[in-house]
C-alpha cells in the first residue's frame, strides 16, 4: 500500500483599505481589518498521484484565477490542470474578485503550494462527523400570498413554510504525521453562507472564527481547510427569533464556537480510514443560458446596480438585468468544470456557483464513497446561483440571478455523481458497510478502521469490481 504524504500552508491575501467589496445591491467599503483573509493549501502526494486544494478567503473565485494558478503551477511543479482545486469560502466581507486585486492573489497562491509540496510528510487519515442544528437555515420561504423568495421576516405571520431542506452535518478529516512535531491539518465541509461578520471592515467570517475556537478546544496549534458545501439556498437567519438577538459580528463568533465544539467533539471520536490512492479527475459541461431579446440587452445597459433609480423595477428587476448583462458577455453558453478528489476512502465533489444544498445533499447519497464523501460548491468559476430544476417555477432571487436554463443544478450534479439507480454490487456494498459497521460496535471481529468499518479487504474487493466508472469511484 502507498503512503500519502501531505501539508499545509496559506498565504495572506488581505488588500489594504479602504476596499470595495461585494455581495450586495448597495455599496460597501472596508474601511479595516477585522481578521486576515487567507488562501490556504493542502497538499495531497501518494508517489503516484498529487493534488494541491486552495481555499481563498473570498466570495468567489474567478476562471482567470484558476488559469493563472495552473499555469505557474504546470511550469513550476508539473502539476495538471485537473490536480488544481481553487475555491472560495464565500465570506461577504472581502474585496470584490476582479483586477488588479485578483492578478495579485495568483502569485502567493502559487507560493503556498510550492511550499506545502516542498513540506510534504507522511501522514495518516482519521474522519468523523457531527450533527450541528441551530446556526443554518433554508432562506427561501413560501409566504401566505403564495409568493416564495428569499425572506426576512423575523417571527412573522405571513411565513408558511421553507422550501427546502438544510445540510447539518459538518464533515471532518484529520491529516496527522508521524513527526509529532507537525500540527494536524483538519478538513472540514459544511454548509452555511457565510456572511455572518457584517460591519464595514475584512474579514474570513465564520471559518476563521471557527479555526479560532478550535485550537482552543483542542489547546494546540492546527491547519483549517475549510470548504463550502453547497449553500445558495441557506443562511444564518433564524425565523423564530427576534432579529435583534442575531447581531452580526457576534453571530460570526456564535456559528464559529459552536462548530469548533462539534469537531472538537467528533474528533475525540474519528476512525481512521485508508488515505491512499489519490486521484483527481476533471469533467467538462456546457450549459445553455437563459434566453433574452435585443430590447432586454438593451434595457440592462442603463443600469447600475447602485442606482436604484436605473433598475427599471424593483431588486428582482435589477437582478433580472445583471443576469442578461453576464448571458452576452458569455455568448448564450458557458462551459463549466467539474471536479473530484479523492484520498484513499474519502472524497470531495468540487462544482462552480452557489449550488443549492440538494445537489449536496444528493452527492452524498449517491457516492460510491459513501459516507466519506462531500460537495465543495464556488469551484474555479464566478456563475452565481445554481437552483434545482424544482425552483425554478417559484422563482425568487435566487432563481432570477442563475445564468442557466432550468435543470443546470441537476446537470452539474450529474458530473459529480454516479448514475441513479445504483448497479446491485453498489447497492450490496452499502448494505454491508451499514451491518458490518453497526456490528462491529458491538463485538469483535472485522476491524472497525476497515472501509466504512466494513468487511474484510477480499470482499470489500469483489463487491468494488462491478462498480461503474464515475468521478469519485476511479
Amino acid at each position: 500500500m502507498s503512503t500519502l504524504k501531505a501539508a499545509a500552508a496559506r498565504r495572506d491575501i488581505t488588500p489594504e483599505c479602504p476596499v470595495e467589496m461585494r455581495g450586495s445591491f448597495s455599496r460597501r467599503l472596508a474601511e479595516r481589518v477585522n481578521d486576515p483573509l487567507y488562501a490556504r493549501v493542502l497538499w495531497l502526494d501518494d508517489g503516484a498521484e498529487r493534488a494541491a486544494l486552495v481555499t481563498c478567503d473570498l466570495i468567489a473565485v474567478t476562471r482567470e484565477m484558476l488559469e493563472g494558478c495552473r499555469a505557474a503551477l504546470a511550469d513550476r511543479l508539473g502539476l495538471a490542470a485537473r490536480q488544481v482545486f481553487l475555491v472560495g469560502t464565500h465570506t461577504h466581507s472581502a474585496p470584490k474578485v476582479e483586477p488588479p486585486y485578483s492578478e495579485a492573489v495568483v502569485p502567493k497562491i502559487v507560493e503556498a503550494v510550492e511550499q506545502a509540496a516542498a513540506d510534504a510528510a507522511p501522514a495518516t487519515v482519521r474522519t468523523a462527523r457531527a450533527l450541528v442544528y441551530g446556526i443554518s437555515f433554508n432562506r427561501r420561504a413560501w409566504l401566505d400570498d403564495g409568493s416564495v423568495s428569499m425572506y426576512f421576516g423575523y417571527q412573522s405571520q405571513d411565513l408558511v413554510l421553507l422550501d427546502g431542506p438544510v445540510d447539518p452535518i459538518l464533515g471532518l478529516f484529520v491529516f496527522e504525521f508521524e513527526d509529532g512535531g507537525r500540527p494536524p491539518i483538519v478538513l472540514a465541509n459544511y454548509s452555511l453562507h457565510a456572511c455572518t461578520a457584517g460591519g464595514a471592515a475584512l474579514s474570513a467570517d465564520y471559518p476563521a472564527a471557527f479555526e479560532q475556537a478550535l485550537r482552543e478546544h483542542l489547546r494546540q496549534p492546527l491547519h483549517l481547510q475549510f470548504t463550502q458545501a453547497p449553500c445558495g439556498n441557506v443562511n444564518h437567519c433564524d425565523l423564530s427569533q427576534p432579529r435583534a438577538e442575531q447581531p452580526l459580528g457576534i453571530l460570526r463568533w456564535r456559528v464559529g464556537a459552536a462548530l469548533a465544539e462539534a469537531a472538537a467533539r467528533a474528533l475525540g471520536d474519528a476512525r481512521p480510514i485508508d488515505p491512499t490512492p489519490v486521484r483527481t479527475v476533471s469533467r467538462r459541461r456546457t450549459l445553455a443560458c437563459r434566453p433574452w431579446s435585443e430590447d432586454d440587452l438593451e434595457a440592462a445597459r442603463k443600469v447600475d446596480v447602485y442606482d436604484r433609480s436605473t433598475w427599471g423595477g424593483g431588486f428582482l428587476e435589477a437582478a433580472r438585468k445583471r443576469r442578461i448583462l453576464c448571458c452576452h458577455r458569455w455568448g448564450g453558453e458557458r462551459a463549466l468544470e467539474v471536479q473530484a478528489l479523492r484520498f484513499g476512502q474519502g472524497a470531495l465533489a468540487f462544482m462552480p456557483g452557489e449550488d443549492y444544498v440538494e445537489a449536496a445533499i444528493r452527492i452524498k447519497k449517491e457516492s460510491p464513497l459513501y459516507p466519506h464523501t462531500y460537495a465543495v460548491e464556488l469551484s474555479g468559476d464566478d456563475i452565481s446561483y445554481v437552483p434545482t430544476r424544482e425552483a425554478f417555477p417559484r422563482g425568487g432571487y435566487t432563481v432570477v440571478s442563475c445564468r442557466f436554463e432550468p435543470g443546470c443544478g441537476e446537470a452539474l450534479a450529474d458530473e459529480a455523481s454516479p448514475p441513479s439507480p445504483r448497479p446491485p454490487a453498489e447497492v450490496a456494498l452499502l448494505y454491508y458497510r451499514r451491518v458490518w459497521s453497526a456490528a462491529t460496535r458491538r463485538r469483535s471481529g472485522w476491524p472497525r478502521s476497515g472501509p466504512g468499518g466494513g468487511p474484510p479487504a477480499e470482499v470489500w474487493s469483489v463487491l468494488l469490481a462491478s462498480r461503474s466508472k464515475t468521478m469519485i469511484s476511479i
